[in-house]
């Protein structure tokens, strides 16, 4: 089983980044991948074999360029050869950071520069942090703690709180560790400094369906290419849905193509209501040639929602959001890994990047209004909008830092009714109603903080909130790799690839959604390889059955990470509120992430002190400049 290179340390080229490096000799327990200089650049715990090898680490060198791609790519040593030749720069690198399918990170050193990035969703994401005056940085928070000593941010961990967030609050939780913009490059100079360097934009949405479809075939067909080049087994959900099925079909053909093996798999329901395993017969019947496997879970078989989500979570550097879930992300990666896969194709993300959310209509309002006002009427139907409301909201003109700003003085609120059309720059930014006093100014002043700053992704907001779901997602992937990479097959999620959201977001907002078609752009993109019958399907799978069943089995579970919790000891909510929530039915009138967050800050902080344990022993013993 091939495991994803993880943890690892990137030093700029000079002496003073040299002198903190751990040592390269035999009995250090690190490697170390160097500079054309000679110079110490890529550090890694030692492992069996030389540094990279089955970790998916490929690089290249040309007099004094050295490039090296860490993931899953459907690059080759050969390719990426020939571009080290051609790079005089570090802005050349550009050129090779566009043309990437698949997930992974870029690195590059050139006459001393150093470049480092990860991907637009944060997937793969990047930090950096100041230690005795140079610049160190990793893929990991929690690596460069180790390395300088930082102790958790009650701020950060305040905002963690939060029932949905936005990535212009994104940060990591240890103190003097920061996160790389994804839009981004790190530049690391000779002189141990440091530059944030923007690189990426969103293209303009200017494709119309069948262009954009198209657009979209062929880079989810690159994407999972780029998976199934490493392995000749991978492993998929298939829900029936119109994001986990595409995948499939695509995956049959990629491994049929290398001579390998694709398993489905689908976990059941309780719930009567519930009609995926129709849709995933269907779409099963569909892919029976080849050497495709499936297999169905009953719930008797997995582990229910919130088992164990009691049991400190350790190998993870912030609070897991998916905590609801851990011990059923934990069995079918093991499981996949019993049956030789070796990467878990999953649909998260297609929700976020096929579609664009209901604000699409205050940008359409401006550029189409007879078309806005045909699509508000059909959504308003369909969803029970006020059309006061809705008037209301799509007269409003805040800018999004006026937004955030707004957003700071209503943490406390209730949530907006659902009569109330979301056509705002974001989701409303809420703490759940058991955060203290402190907590909620905390968490106002860090809102505060971004709105003075920050810009949109787009100047319409249906596209600025895609690529922002998109980054709370991919942060979201990012955790449950780290937690399925440990024990089995990691998880992977296609749609999160930086030229999968390129090829969604080119595409007009009006074009991408329709009142009328469910995930138009899918159906059409996949209309000549999955069958008419598979993408007419306009339901989707809802779990709030399978949620409160967990709820009510695990209820033992809540009862222990809610006692005397360490949230409560640091003042960051009201212990016998949050108790009664945990261990009732689910509180009414919030969405489900309510409980979600303030499980994983638990669990989490529960977890630091293993945690920084391990780390510390494999980092910060053997690092020159440790801070004790």
């Amino acid at each position: 089983m091939q495991k994803e290179l993880s943890g690892f340390l990137v030093l700029p080229d000079c002496d003073e980044a040299a002198a903190q490096c751990p040592t390269s000799g035999v009995d250090s327990g690190f490697q170390v991948l160097t500079h054309p200089s000679g110079r110490p650049w890529l550090v890694a715990p030692k492992k069996p074999g030389k540094l990279g090898e089955g970790d998916g680490l490929i690089s290249a060198s040309a007099g004094t360029t050295r490039l090296v791609v860490i993931g899953w790519s459907t690059i080759g040593e050969s390719e990426l050869g020939r571009w080290a030749e051609k790079v005089n720069s570090l802005a050349d690198i550009d050129q090779i950071a566009a043309r990437l399918h698949g997930s992974q990170h870029l690195l590059a050193s050139v006459d001393g520069a150093v470049r480092f990035q990860g991907t637009v969703s944060g997937v793969r994401g990047a930090y950096y942090a100041v230690h005795r005056g140079v610049t160190l940085a990793s893929d990991r928070a929690d690596v460069l703690a180790a390395v300088t000593g930082a102790d958790p941010d009650e701020a950060s961990l305040a905002v963690r709180l939060l029932i949905m967030s936005s990535s212009a609050l994104a940060r990591p939780v240890w103190r003097g560790v920061d996160m790389l913009a994804t839009d981004s490059y790190l530049r690391l100079d000779t002189d141990g400094r440091a530059a944030v360097v923007p690189w990426w934009a969103p293209p303009q949405p200017e494709l119309g369906l069948e262009a954009g479809a198209a657009r979209l075939h062929t880079a989810l067909e690159q994407s999972v290419a780029a998976r199934a080049g490493r392995t000749a087994s991978l492993g998929a959900d298939l829900s029936g849905g119109l994001d986990s099925t595409p995948l499939c079909f695509l995956a049959a053909d990629a491994a049929a193509g290398s001579g390998g093996r694709l398993t489905t798999l689908r976990i059941a329901v309780d719930d009567p209501a519930h009609d995926d395993h129709v849709w995933a017969s269907r779409a099963a019947s569909a892919l029976a040639d080849g050497d495709v496997r499936h297999h169905v879970f009953t719930t008797k078989d997995v582990p229910r929602m919130f088992a164990a989500v009691g049991e400190p979570i350790t190998g993870v550097d912030e609070p897991v959001r998916w905590i609801r879930s851990i011990e059923r992300l934990r069995f079918t990666a093991k499981w996949l890994a019993e049956t030789g896969a070796e990467a878990h194709l999953t649909g998260h993300g297609g929700d976020e990047v096929l579609v664009a959310k209901p604000n699409y209509l205050h940008d359409l309002t401006r550029r189409r209004p007879v078309l806005a006002r045909r699509h508000f009427a059909a959504l308003r139907a369909m969803k029970r909008w006020s059309l006061a409301a809705g008037v209301r909201e799509l007269a409003d003109r805040s800018s999004y830092p006026q937004w955030l700003r707004q957003q700071s003085t209503l943490l406390s609120e209730a949530f907006p009714s659902p009569h109330t059309p979301p056509f705002g720059w974001e989701y409303p930014l809420r703490m759940p109603p058991w955060a203290s006093a402190e907590a909620n100014r905390a968490a106002a002043a860090r809102v505060r903080e971004a709105a003075a700053s920050v810009r949109p992704f787009s100047q319409d907001r249906a596209p600025h909130l895609t690529i922002d779901l998109v980054r709370q997602v991919g942060a979201a992937v990012r955790q449950g790799q780290m937690v399925t990479g440990s024990v089995g097959t990691p998880l992977h999620a296609p749609y999160l690839d930086d030229r999968v959201v390129e090829a969604c977001l080119s595409v007009r907002s009006e074009e991408r959604t329709s009142p009328w078609t469910y995930k138009p752009l899918m159906a059409e993109a996949m209309k000549d390889r999955m069958p008419a019958d598979s993408l007419r399907r306009g339901t989707k799978g809802e779990f709030s059955d399978d949620l409160q069943r967990g709820l009510h089995r695990h209820r033992d579970q809540l009862a222990t990470l809610f006692d005397d919790p360490v949230v409560g000891r640091m003042g960051l909510v009201d212990v016998e509120q949050l108790r009664r929530a945990a261990l009732s039915a689910y509180p009414p009138g919030l969405p489900m992430a309510a409980l979600d967050t303030s499980m994983a800050v638990e669990n989490w902080l529960r977890a630091q002190e293993r945690t920084k344990n391990e780390l510390w022993q494999e980092w910060g013993e053997g690092h020159a400049g440790r801070t004790a």
